[in-house]
């Protein structure tokens, strides 16, 4: 399959997932509102893939792709063999740490919960992070397998099935009014997509290795650091959400769908092409061709700068109407749509920050510089901390406090990678801080000049249509985008 077809199948089924979880924050929200019950659901369907991610999920394929992209099926296998087992053991382990301290979690991601709700999410979160932790390890391990052989397709086939089971769950529960299904739920879509994992990385390996039981040192030494700093971006997360949580009942709910609707379409994009490109900076930097990777990520993150940045001018000028449409309905008041409004442009302000993070951790994990990754995600944490300290608890704590953390941590990844490659890409940073800038006056006279929601909407569709047209144009990967496709549609036509 080529890779163009294997980015656009992808990206299309990674839409679909994408979609998905939003239907099932939009489920949550039509049946609860912006209430204590809603933040308790929450917290229970997002907790596995966030514990998950946390001390496994984003490290994993930054050890094991470097180490396996190029190679021989017989050694992927091996590899995932390896992790799969160590995969086994830690997570049983996690879900019973989760399960005896299901009290101290809940309190802890949601301090706003009353006692009655915060004991209803503990109970329900600690019998499925039993079966969910462990199952969603190992599946990660052969996300990863898949992602080294450049078949990412069965990856985001297993979300999307995973997301289908949880809104089954959720929607049982939201009829019957038995939370337990939320549980059965979460345990249900973990093991389906587990399943969908194995069968698909075994489909081109061999199915019996021999060898090596456990990951060598080395790789060891890699995960830990690999750990520290996928594991400190979901900390924003988390830590963001409980000190919205914090001022009162219905506002992590607020975070969760402002996050939700306002990050999909940059990560949905960016979560193919980023797996795309570190298995071929990995493969560059192998063959000695530092050259050639430099170049394409000064060009990469150009592009994805404007792409967010474009991303987040429709989106703030539409997000009056795309919260009406999706929250509208149920037991969401016009006050609890425009809460979701002004979180969701303060989300989309921070994407071009997110973008740039995204493209440099990228750059950086193509040749296992993990441990700057942990400094710049280190020094955002301890900005989250000292902004959700210093400021009283408001609302828009949490959300100044996530921004904080996302400007810290990527000048010091920027500073990092400047030093390390001897470029500090000022055209790239006069970009984002240009971008930043007009965004930020954009979301303040939107907030002072409201539209209507329905002219938001189309002027949202003409400025992004238009938009797109021009960085198909004039930017360098846009325009590599362009022939490629035109030249692909002109011989299909002949």
């Amino acid at each position: 399959m080529s890779m163009l077809r294997i980015f656009s199948l992808s990206l299309l089924l990674l839409a679909a997932s994408r979609l998905l979880g939003l239907v099932r924050d939009v489920v949550v929200a039509t049946q609860f509102g912006l209430s204590g019950h809603a933040d308790a659901a929450l917290v229970v369907l997002s907790f596995p893939d966030l514990a998950v991610s946390l001390l496994w999920g984003a490290a994993i394929p930054a050890v094991m792709v470097p180490r396996m992209a190029g190679r021989d099926a017989v050694h992927i296998a091996a590899e995932g063999a390896r992790w799969s087992r160590l995969a086994t053991v830690l997570f049983i382990l996690a879900g019973m740490v989760v399960w005896w301290g299901q009290h101290l979690i809940v309190h802890l991601l949601a301090p706003g919960l009353d006692a009655s709700e915060a004991a209803l999410a503990a109970q329900a979160l600690g019998w499925s992070a039993l079966v969910a932790l462990p199952a969603g390890a190992v599946a990660m391990v052969g996300n990863a397998m898949l992602q080294a052989q450049g078949r990412l397709q069965w990856q985001y086939t297993g979300q999307v099935v995973f997301n289908l089971s949880l809104i089954g769950g959720l929607i049982v529960a939201a009829h019957t009014g038995q939370f337990t299904w939320v549980t059965l739920g979460v345990a249900v879509a973990a093991l389906a997509r587990l399943v969908l994992m194995r069968r698909a990385s075994r489909m081109a390996t061999p199915g019996a290795v021999s060898g090596q039981v456990w990951p060598d040192m080395a790789s060891l030494r890699a995960l830990v650091l690999a750990l520290a700093a996928s594991g400190l971006t979901v900390l924003y997360t988390l830590a963001a959400r409980a000190l919205m949580s914090d001022a009162g009942p219905g506002q992590l709910g607020v975070f969760q769908y402002a996050q939700r609707v306002g990050e999909l379409p940059l990560h949905t994009v960016f979560a193919v092409a980023s797996a795309l490109a570190l298995a071929r900076l990995s493969a560059a930097e192998s063959q000695g061709d530092s050259a050639r990777a430099q170049s394409e990520t000064r060009q990469w993150l150009q592009a994805m700068l404007w792409l967010s940045a474009l991303i987040a001018l429709a989106g703030m000028v539409a997000a009056p109407g795309i919260v009406r449409l999706l929250f509208g309905w149920g037991r969401m008041t016009a006050e609890a749509q425009q809460q979701v409004t002004e979180a969701m442009r303060w989300i989309l302000l921070l994407l071009p920050l997110q973008a740039a993070q995204l493209v440099l951790a990228t750059r950086l994990n193509s040749h296992r510089r993990i441990a700057d990754q942990v400094l710049g995600y280190g020094a955002g944490l301890a900005a989250l901390a000292a902004v959700g300290t210093v400021l009283a608890a408001q609302p828009w704590r949490g959300l100044a406090a996530y921004g904080a953390a996302w400007a810290v941590a990527v000048a010091v990844l920027w500073w990092r990678l400047a030093r390390h490659q001897r470029d500090a890409q000022w055209r790239n940073a006069a970009v984002l801080l240009g971008v930043l800038l007009i965004l930020a006056a954009a979301g303040a006279a939107l907030h002072a000049a409201a539209l209507p929601w329905a002219v938001a909407l189309v002027a949202a569709a003409l400025l992004f249509a238009a938009g797109v047209a021009a960085l198909l144009r004039f930017d360098p990967l846009g325009r590599l985008v362009r022939d490629r496709y035109t030249s692909r549609r002109l011989r299909r036509a002949s």
